[in-house]
């Protein structure tokens, strides 16, 4: 049974992060294989808890975090996100986290993605969202690109890891671009359903 739901696609749904998913997402942050994932989240559930707290005190708030769940089974898999949001000129930062690896590779991150993106454009009216990609993660950038996004710019030798400076990529997506996209999203997903069904 789903809980609380914001907004529900074909195989997961997202719903508000409670400070209950503190421990999950500490360990699934623990536990990351991927290694261009930048750790720009804390890593502890203490850490997690307040990090959910903050999201939620201010007003309006600057960061919405949702939860990514499958439908059918509540299994919490990851989160998705909309950062620095700016409600004057109607942009933020997009996020996106597959946190049980489990569900990697299997069309769960970009059906969570899409239903974000319907939440940013449709339900709190953004103009403008964009994703800021650490460089040598090119499967992230792919994955955005697929959502309609464009790349925008670099960020020049902006993070350092690994004793080397590495480059952002920033990548953006218009309300208007989001439209057309939206409906090649929509062809793709019900040409998978046939495969499958």
């Amino acid at each position: 049974m789903m809980r609380n739901p914001i907004m529900v696609g074909d195989r997961v749904y997202l719903r508000p992060l409670e400070e209950s998913d503190a421990e999950l997402l500490a360990q699934y942050a623990a536990q990351e294989p991927e290694p261009f994932w930048e750790h720009r989240m804390p890593l502890s559930p203490i850490a997690f808890t307040s990090w959910i707290r903050e999201a939620y005190a201010k007003q309006p708030p600057e960061h919405i975090a949702f939860a990514v769940c499958l439908k059918e089974n509540d299994q919490f898999i990851g989160t998705v996100d909309l950062w620095s949001i700016d409600w004057v000129n109607r942009t933020a930062e997009t996020g996106s986290y597959i946190g049980h690896a489990e569900f990697r590779g299997k069309g769960y991150g970009p059906e969570a993605k899409h239903l974000l993106l319907e939440y940013a454009f449709d339900r709190i009216q953004l103009h403008m969202v964009y994703s800021m990609v650490w460089e040598p993660n090119f499967r992230s950038a792919a994955a955005v690109r697929r959502q309609g996004y464009r790349d925008a710019g670099r960020i020049k030798t902006m993070t350092r890891k690994d004793g080397r400076f590495r480059d952002w990529l920033i990548l953006d997506l218009l309300r208007d671009e989001w439209l057309a996209a939206r409906e090649e999203y929509r062809r793709r997903i019900a040409e998978r359903a046939q495969r499958e069904g």
